[in-house]
């Protein structure tokens, strides 16, 4: 009764929510993206962009589909226009066409349910999604446990993490953890050809999701007889037929409609942000037609994994990033590593903490049984290509909160709780969930929107920023907070006139600072009054010392200052400087960049005249830099 309650509850939840009205008419994320796919399949029948997806998408967000993502292509399929059998025709390579570029199959899933209830449908589907994976989850625990025990296991996994906060994204995260937990629940209820299915539609839909398949494809192996072995290697095949059989229909189907399998790459494509096909804009007091090709950003992926120096020296697709050098990409891997699980923005413990605490009781406690070392292997492999393929964003991406990809990977979960710890797991994950995820589940829609803004504040300044991934980190969407530049960064190529070495950026990833502004002593930022501080600077060559010259605020201040290893305390009274100055050490490599933390304290606040700000002291950073080696 209160598994089918809760269910209830949260398809309720979901179908009751208004999306346009709650988030103000704004997408984030991919949901432009998916948003417009499922209308176009529900009243179109096509993934074709054309003005009529442009107008549709107006009705209810009239700013448009910000960050939608389109590819032009050709060969496709198209209806032919007098009717006559086949009643499709090929659309001629020279005619290339603008489709949606994502995978169709949430879309496709939803289009029925926002054909009958519009905009509700999409969020009804995540409803329902969620409260299938909740109901599957119970099923799997259920096996080995009572009902109590699998209930309350059920409920902290699905409930007591992120999760619940992607029912109301527009897009696919609470559908592919549906179909991970249905092709998980299929093999542990012995349906090995279902499970493939279900997982082969997970990994058409999120491709790293095939290291998922893992346990399917391995336990007829590992649980086979020595007299066995070749009927469990000819069910392991016939198992990994159908998984790749169904991955490659999926994609067959993008081929056969928009002339290209890769939904991701081909040869163009962008996304738009402002400017849409189909618009009008007024140049120089004319008119003119928005397209494809005078708009957008590119955003092609056509390599698997980073561009490495040495490696991938070919030339880059339009808007691809310079290649990285390899000792970079090591050093950010083994980073990686410890920042997947307890990173600040995107590690496990704070966003899943069921994981974390079912991985180190499986490992070092147990008991431990066949099904459980299978899924540790899919985990493991899925942790470690995640960090390896995709080193600058295995979390997700900026528009998200905490690690969107690992809801795929959370049903492993179930499989890793001992048996008969069901309960001491889910008390102490509700535990910890409480202090991290508690606060964001209160306000869904706020950190939504607001991405990484949990992460300024409470127990998440605990942990450490995800420096791998600068750039990217949910926070730095207030354009305020990233990449703010001291001195010269740029130079000018054209004019063979090169950037200052002793110029940095600035990154402010918590609210201890009110960002650079010009100060009496030229550039740098206000402290917070009595607020501590983190800030990330960005140097463009190697760092020998960082001197802190520091301005008394209104009631002066006395700061706590730390650097790496290094730390001071500084005074300084109203109006007077001081300065001080730290040795630096090497810092971490990023991006041909050399970046260090910076924490500082502040213990004293004043106001300045008509300035409503609380503030401590004024702080200038100056660069003692080295040459490179």
């Amino acid at each position: 009764m209160v598994l089918a309650a809760v269910s209830l509850a949260l398809v309720a939840a979901a179908t009751s929510a208004d999306l346009p009205r709650l988030s103000g008419g704004a997408f984030w994320g991919d949901g432009a993206t998916y948003y417009a796919m499922a209308w176009s399949l529900a009243e179109d029948g096509d993934l074709r962009y054309e003005a009529e997806d442009l107008l549709r998408v107006r009705r209810e967000f009239p700013g448009g589909p910000q960050g939608v993502f389109l590819k032009r292509a050709s060969g496709g399929l198209a209806v032919d226009a007098d009717g006559s059998f086949p009643w499709v025709r090929r659309v001629p390579e020279d005619a290339p066409r603008l489709y949606f570029a994502k995978p169709y199959a949430y879309p496709l899933a939803a289009a029925p349910l926002v054909r009958l209830l519009g905009t509700r449908g999409l969020l009804l589907t995540n409803g329902l999604c969620l409260a299938a994976a909740l109901v599957l989850s119970y099923a799997v625990v259920r096996r080995r446990a009572g009902p109590g025990p699998a209930l309350a296991l059920a409920l902290v996994v699905v409930l007591g993490t992120v999760a619940p906060v992607y029912a109301l994204w527009p897009a696919p995260e609470v559908f592919n953890m549906a179909l991970v937990a249905g092709g998980l629940a299929a093999w542990a209820f012995d349906r090995p050809l279902l499970s493939a299915v279900l997982l082969g539609v997970a990994t058409y839909s999120k491709p790293y999701n095939l290291w998922l398949a893992i346990p399917l494809g391995l336990a007829p192996l590992v649980s086979a007889a020595a007299g066995e072995r070749r009927r469990a290697v000819v069910e392991s095949l016939r198992r990994a037929a159908v998984h790749a059989a169904t991955v490659i229909a999926l994609f067959g189907v993008n081929a056969a409609v928009t002339g290209e399998a890769n939904y991701q790459g081909g040869r163009e494509r962008k996304t738009f942000y402002g400017k849409f096909p189909g618009d009008v804009e007024m140049v120089e007091g004319r008119p003119r037609e928005v397209t494809f090709g005078n708009s957008g950003t590119w955003m092609s992926t056509n390599t698997a994994g980073p561009r490495i120096e040495g490696v991938h020296d070919e030339k880059a697709s339009q808007g691809a990033e310079p290649p990285r050098t390899p000792a970079e990409i090591r050093q950010s891997f083994v980073r990686n590593l410890g920042y997947f699980w307890v990173g600040r923005f995107g590690g496990v413990l704070p966003y899943f903490p069921p994981a974390v605490l079912a991985v180190a009781l499986f490992l070092l406690a147990g008991p431990r049984d066949g099904p459980g070392w299978l899924c540790v292997t899919a985990l493991v492999v899925s942790w470690l290509f995640y960090l390896w393929m995709i080193p600058d964003n295995w979390y997700g991406g900026s528009g998200t909160v905490g690690n969107r990809y690992f809801l795929n990977l959370l049903p492993l979960t179930l499989f890793l709780v001992p048996r008969g710890r069901e309960v001491s797991v889910a008390a102490a994950s509700l535990g910890v969930a409480a202090l991290f995820v508690g606060p964001i589940l209160l306000a869904p829609m706020h950190h939504s929107l607001h991405h990484g803004a949990q992460a300024t504040s409470g127990a998440f300044r605990l942990l450490p920023a995800e420096l791998t991934m600068l750039n990217d980190l949910g926070i730095f969407t207030e354009g305020w907070r990233k990449k703010q530049s001291v001195g010269d960064t740029e130079g000018d190529r054209w004019r063979h006139w090169p950037a200052d070495p002793r110029a940095y950026y600035l990154y402010f990833p918590d609210d201890g600072t009110y960002g650079r502004e010009d100060g009496p002593q030229g550039p740098g930022f206000w402290l917070r009054g009595g607020a501590e501080a983190e800030v990330i600077v960005r140097a463009l060559e190697p760092v020998r010392g960082m001197t802190l010259r520091i301005l008394g605020g209104p009631a002066g201040d006395a700061l706590r200052i730390r650097l790496g290893g290094r730390r001071a305390s500084l005074a300084v009274a109203p109006g007077l400087a001081a300065e001080v100055t730290l040795e630096a050490g090497g810092g971490f490599v990023y991006k041909d960049s050399f970046v260090h933390v910076l924490r500082l304290a502040s213990t004293r606040a004043g106001r300045a005249g008509a300035d409503p700000r609380f503030l401590g002291a004024f702080v200038r950073i100056e660069l003692d830099v080295a040459k490179r080696e």
